[in-house]
Formats: structure tokens, C-alpha cells, sequence
């Protein structure tokens, strides 16, 4: 987890500095992996990123600013938009993607190989139970009682001297 995060601040970071401005944020990462060509509604876009609609409704309009989003209506439902990935902001996916190759190039540089090829099997052999797991978990968890680890209560002391906690009828 703590690898993950550091690997998209340090992204983000870069498509920061080669874009001369911060255009990368964490709220408009948690949306990407969702934004495409076809479009989607925005309280769905929430749903998915676990994002507030506002949060969500903000960040879009701050994309469609930038040219990287534009809302079209939804052909399903006339009440109802999509917010759709425009050429641009294609572009600057593919451009986020060629971050992450750089970075992993640099890994495999950095760290070797066969270690980065082992974590790559590792996270493929993982993505399907993972995804498995959102259908159906994999159940509760056995959790070891917690007691009061050998310490003893005030009402449980009183109790054993005849004093407060206790009732003599």
C-alpha cells in the first residue's frame, strides 16, 4: 500500500513538473481509471472513486476548463449527462501512462529485473481474487478475543474485597 501511494505522488508529481504547472491533483487520479471515450454519469463517477458528487462535480469542471472533459447528453436518459474523456484529455492520459512506464523503468533499473518481474507476476497472479473478492468476499475474520490483558478492573477488585462493587443481601 505505502509503495502504491508513493509511486502515484511521485507520478503525479513528474506529470507536474513536465507540464510546468500542477495539473496532476489526487482527487482527479481517484477519477481517471474511470473516465473514458463512452462517458459516464457523474453520481456514478462518485460511486466508483468513492467521492463525493460535489468533490466529483468540482474536479470535473476543473478538467472541463482544461479541455480534458466535456458533458454530452445521456442517450439512455434525456434528463440525464455523461462526462466523456475529450481528445485532449486522451492525450494526456496516454501522456500519465508514459509517466508510469518511465517510473518503471527506472524501477527495474534501480531495483533490478527479476525483482521488479516478480512483483509484476505477484499483482497479476493477485488482480483476479482481488476483483473475485468485490463480488463475493472472502468472509469474516476470525479475531482473537481481547481481554483485559491481565489487568484488573476497578468494579472486579471491589468486587473481590467486599467493598463497592459488590452486594451483601
Amino acid at each position: 500500500m505505502t509503495c502504491a501511494r508513493l509511486l502515484d505522488e511521485v507520478a503525479q508529481a513528474q506529470v507536474n513538473r513536465e507540464a510546468g504547472e500542477r495539473i496532476a491533483r489526487p482527487a482527479l487520479m481517484r477519477l481517471v481509471p474511470f473516465l473514458t471515450r463512452d462517458g459516464i454519469r457523474s453520481t456514478d463517477l462518485a460511486r466508483r472513486a468513492d467521492i463525493s458528487k460535489h468533490a466529483v462535480g468540482q474536479t470535473l469542471k476543473a478538467c472541463e476548463a482544461q479541455g480534458m472533459v466535456e458533458f454530452v447528453a445521456d442517450p439512455t436518459d434525456g434528463r440525464a449527462s455523461l462526462v466523456r474523456l475529450t481528445a485532449n484529455g486522451e492525450a494526456a492520459f496516454r501522456d500519465g501512462r508514459s509517466v508510469l512506464a518511465f517510473l518503471e523503468g527506472e524501477l527495474i533499473r534501480t531495483v533490478g529485473d527479476t525483482r521488479m518481474r516478480g512483483v509484476a507476476t505477484g499483482l497479476k497472479a493477485m488482480l483476479p481474487v482481488l476483483q473475485s473478492w468485490l463480488e463475493s468476499p472472502p468472509g469474516p475474520r476470525v479475531r482473537k478475543r481481547q481481554g483485559t490483558r491481565g489487568r484488573v478492573t476497578r468494579k472486579a477488585r471491589d468486587k473481590g474485597r467486599g467493598g463497592k462493587g459488590t452486594t451483601d443481601k
